[in-house]
């Protein structure tokens, strides 16, 4: 198992309305618990501290996990990167959606490596950014912040005022050769066939 990275916290994304999902994401039963847990339980490994960005209350399984709420309401999850690192303080954090039960914590350990020397580590696959399976340093804040002040809520406007190293895909399926640590669970399609829906 991946050591404990020490400058690095675990931000996840609990905010999100799920209108596709038609229910709370976070709270879909997978495994022993739910989504939400499954996702902090990957992290856990390799994450000093743990951050859950959410808006409503949550129960959560670990002990001494944070829960703070978004500072820009309604504002997608670049809000709730920004509340998250907010959270954090100094240095890097590794940000995941709640909807995503495969992450690995090898692929996340990788990922906080890549981002050594650079303000953010994103995954870049197929021509598209995966923004909620990356690493951001503390220092990505005021380029967050201009943006939601501005009325800009997407992830990747922000990439171009950052010092950015792009994570291939090559690099990533030496963990998961089908990519299934960047899937989300975001409509009931998404779901494991026989899943109780």
């Amino acid at each position: 198992m991946a050591d404990i990275i020490a400058p690095l916290s675990g931000i996840v994304l609990a905010g999100g309305r799920s209108t596709r999902m038609g229910r709370d994401k976070a709270s879909l039963p997978w495994g022993d618990g739910d989504l939400l847990n499954t996702v902090l339980a990957a992290l856990a490994p390799v994450c000093r501290r743990l951050i859950v960005v959410s808006n409503v209350p949550r129960t959560i399984g670990l002990a001494e996990v944070a829960v703070v709420a978004d500072r820009y309401r309604g504002c997608g999850p670049l809000a709730g990167i920004h509340a998250g690192l907010l959270a954090a303080g100094e240095g890097y954090s590794f940000v995941a959606a709640c909807d995503m039960p495969y992450l690995r914590s090898d692929a996340v350990a990788y990922m906080a490596k890549a981002a050594e020397g650079y303000d953010a580590a994103v995954p870049y696959v197929d021509g598209h950014f995966n923004p909620l399976h990356a690493v951001y340093h503390h220092r990505c804040l005021p380029a967050v912040e201009a943006l939601l002040a501005g009325g800009r809520y997407r992830v990747v406007d922000f990439y171009e005022q950052v010092n950015l190293r792009r994570v291939g895909k090559d690099e990533l399926a030496v963990f998961d050769a089908e990519l299934a640590m960047l899937r989300n669970m975001n409509s009931p399609d998404d779901l494991p066939p026989g899943f109780g829906r």
